[in-house]
């Protein structure tokens, strides 16, 4: 293994090509276009659907 951040290990594990959504290494350097667009698709629906829940919650209301 490669360390690329040797002053600042807090640094260690980002995200180098700006394809992570969370900012640290995922992975998704190594999709294709297509598949980076899909797994953005997936992200962005989970993140979606948990904001989404926690608002009911925060409403007083119940699980589906």
């Amino acid at each position: 293994m490669q360390v690329r951040v040797k002053e600042n290990k807090e640094e260690f594990g980002s995200c180098g090509c700006g394809r992570s959504p969370t900012g640290k290494c995922c992975g998704w350097h190594a999709l294709t276009e297509q598949q980076y667009q899909h797994k953005q698709a997936e992200y962005d629906l989970l993140e979606y659907r948990n904001h989404a829940e926690q608002e009911w919650f925060d409403e007083g209301g119940t699980a589906p």
